[in-house]
C-alpha cells in the first residue's frame, strides 16, 4: 500500500552528533540538492554568487537557513553545520554566515541545506528520490519501498557520512 501523505516519525541515528548537551544541537543531515553556488571568491564567513532569477531555483536563500559547505568538486568542504546570517543583493548576491569556515569560500563552491523538511513526508521522499535518480526510483520501485527504506535511501546517496 503506498502512503500518500504520511507524517515520518523522523528520529535518525547520526553518528556525527554525541549525546551530551553541550554537543553540536544541529542535524548535519543533507538531504536538499544545491541551493547556492559560488561565482567568485568569498571569505571564510561570505559566499559570493549570481543573483536569483525567477526562472531557477538557485541561489535563493534566507537569514537563519543552515548548511553544509561543498568544494566544487562535491567534497564537503568541512564537517560543520553554517548558519546563513545575512543576504546583500547588489551585483551579485553575497551571503554572511556563522560560525566562520576552516577556509575562504571560493568559486564553484556550494550550498546544500540541512535539514528534515525533504524527507519529513512519504510525497516529500517520492519526490526527493526521483529528483536524485529518476532512472532508478520509478514509480514502482517508489510503491514497493517503505519509509525506512526511502530516508535510508536518501541518506545514502545526500549524505553517507552520517551512516
Amino acid at each position: 500500500m503506498h502512503l500518500v501523505s504520511a507524517t515520518v516519525d523522523f528520529s535518525v541515528v547520526d553518528k556525527r552528533r554525541a549525546a551530551s548537551a553541550s554537543a553540536d544541537p544541529n542535524t548535519h543531515l543533507t538531504t536538499g540538492p544545491t541551493v547556492f553556488t559560488a561565482n567568485a571568491g568569498g571569505t571564510t564567513t561570505t559566499i559570493v554568487g549570481a543573483n536569483a532569477t525567477p526562472s531557477t531555483t538557485t541561489n535563493v536563500i534566507r537569514v537563519g537557513d543552515k548548511f553544509r559547505l561543498f568544494a566544487s568538486s562535491g567534497a564537503l568542504k568541512e564537517e560543520k553545520v553554517f548558519e546563513i546570517t545575512a543576504v546583500a543583493v547588489g551585483a551579485s548576491t553575497t551571503a554572511t554566515f556563522s560560525p566562520a569556515a576552516a577556509v575562504s569560500t571560493a568559486s564553484g563552491d556550494f550550498i546544500r541545506l540541512t535539514g528534515t523538511v525533504e524527507i519529513s513526508d512519504d510525497e516529500n521522499l517520492d519526490s526527493r528520490l526521483t529528483a536524485i535518480n529518476s532512472t532508478t526510483y520509478t514509480a514502482a520501485v517508489l510503491r514497493a519501498m517503505s519509509i525506512n527504506d526511502k530516508i535510508y535511501a536518501i541518506r545514502t546517496e545526500s549524505d553517507s557520512s552520517g551512516i
